[in-house]
């Protein structure tokens, strides 16, 4: 049996779940400003203002994705992963005490850079960890917490806000 034989086994158990539970939060992140329909009303957010919202975070995980996987590349993918599920919680606990619309669009600005760091790290992190035969299997797990995220958390953020609004 060859060292990778041995490996494999420990790789699979110990690194794939943090990897697609990782992603899959990001990914929910993504969705749920979606379900959040009564910050629309306490705010007073137009369709078109909340369609910016969400623009506002793209723009940022557009500008910072490339950055943060060369970043992850050079220096440290497990550094920036940390930092980034750090920030990426204050943000998110951010979002829930906005009181006006300019914060909002600014917390989702800086989330959408934050989390843009997210996907590329979590390849990179996959290609070391993972010869190339492993790679499109830790892949596909890693994608497949997308669906599988919402499809949960949908039903978990509806019983929520029918519960506590």
């Amino acid at each position: 049996m060859n060292i990778t034989q041995k490996l494999a086994p420990s790789r699979w158990w110990r690194l794939m779940p943090i990897i697609f539970i990782t992603y899959s939060l990001a990914y929910l992140d993504h969705a749920n400003y979606g379900f959040a329909v009564d910050i629309n009303d306490d705010l007073g957010i137009t369709k078109g203002t909340s369609s910016l919202i969400g623009a506002l975070f793209f723009l940022g995980y557009f500008l910072f994705q490339v950055p943060g996987s060369i970043y992850a590349v050079r220096k440290s993918v497990r550094k920036l992963i940390f930092v980034c599920l750090i920030l990426w919680g204050m943000c998110a606990a951010l979002t829930g005490m906005v009181s006006n619309i300019p914060s909002l669009m600014a917390i989702r600005f800086v989330l959408g850079i934050i989390e843009a760091a997210v996907m590329p790290s979590m390849l990179i992190y996959i290609s070391t960890w993972f010869t190339k035969a492993e790679r499109s299997k830790a892949n596909t797990f890693l994608i497949l917490g997308n669906p599988l995220t919402v499809l949960r958390m949908s039903i978990v953020l509806a019983h929520l806000i029918d519960l506590y609004g």
